[in-house]
């Protein structure tokens, strides 16, 4: 079986025909995905759930990233820390000709205690021909300004097939999500809250700003708020019952008519929490961090002659 990084070399190879984005388009399109982000997202799999993962060059060594409870396997804050030096996850195969996931073997790097991020090194390059990296910054972020996210959502198969000629293999590929900028926590965590619906799947995902040559990762992908709504009972048929003349021994008719009513009330009193429509990024600038204080990640130039 072709070894993971074979694949992925597959992948770029075909890629690298497309032309990248490399002027800006119109204003009303200002977050939207360019390729180099695009083809460096995939699908990631732990033993507790499904998510996204997407690599970065950082002084020219490679880094996957992905949110840290996915490893953990918490649903909710907080997310602890990550003890392992190791972790061994599944790879989707970008290759859509079937479904292969590939297990692959890399250092940790934990940006720190709750913050729900993860910076992943592989052994070695996975992007034999990579494609170029989009800088990791949140600087220059508009309150009010347009982004976009990338990942797999598990409540539509999770995955979509494209393919860039007529004759060419057929590749995996992430949905993309619109969502606005609308505020910033700092204290005691670094983490956007974006207007956009995150679906289960996209936890790990980039949020990307700008287009073009200017784009860049704002943030991972971590949750969203919810909200409680009301349960609203479905209305039972009616039914004609003929009237009981009361005696003594029974409840009179209206003494009925109040407990039904306080029934009816209580039951629509009863709430579910659903997705409120605002989700939560956590601030790329952990990663970064991270990654600065801990070079793990292999070195492009390791590759030699690949």
């Amino acid at each position: 079986m072709p070894t993971f990084p074979l694949r992925l070399s597959i992948l770029c190879a075909a890629l690298l025909a497309i032309p990248f984005f490399q002027t800006a388009v119109a204003a009303a399109q200002s977050a939207t995905p360019t390729n180099n982000i695009l083809f460096r997202v995939l699908m990631v799999r732990s033993q507790f759930d499904y998510g996204t993962i997407f690599s970065i060059d950082v002084d020219q060594r490679e880094y996957w990233i992905t949110a840290k409870h996915i490893l953990t396997g918490a649903k909710h804050p907080p997310y602890g820390s990550v003890a392992s030096q190791t972790v061994t996850l599944k790879i989707l195969s970008p290759d859509a000709s079937r479904e292969t996931w590939l297990p692959e073997t890399f250092s940790v790097i934990d940006p720190g205690k709750d913050i729900d991020i993860i910076v992943l090194a592989p052994r070695e390059p996975l992007l034999t021909e990579p494609i170029p990296t989009l800088p990791a910054e949140s600087n220059g972020v508009v309150i009010g300004g347009d982004c976009s996210f990338l990942g797999f959502p598990a409540s539509i198969a999770g995955v979509w097939r494209a393919r860039f000629s007529e004759q060419g293999a057929w590749f995996w590929m992430p949905f993309i999500k619109h969502c606005t900028v609308s505020g910033r926590f700092v204290e005691p965590l670094n983490y956007w809250v974006l207007d956009g619906i995150n679906n289960p799947g996209f936890s790990g995902g980039p949020v990307v700003f700008l287009t073009g040559p200017a784009q860049k990762i704002l943030g991972v992908v971590s949750g969203y708020y919810s909200e409680p709504t009301d349960v609203v009972a479905a209305a039972l048929p009616n039914k004609t019952v003929p009237p009981k003349k009361p005696n003594s021994s029974q409840s009179s008719p209206t003494k009925k008519l109040t407990q039904s009513s306080k029934l009816a009330a209580e039951k629509s009193k009863q709430i579910v929490n659903t997705n409120s429509g605002f989700m939560i990024a956590f601030d790329i600038t952990y990663a970064v961090e991270a990654i600065k204080k801990h070079p793990i990640g292999p070195l492009r130039t390791a590759l030699g002659s690949k």
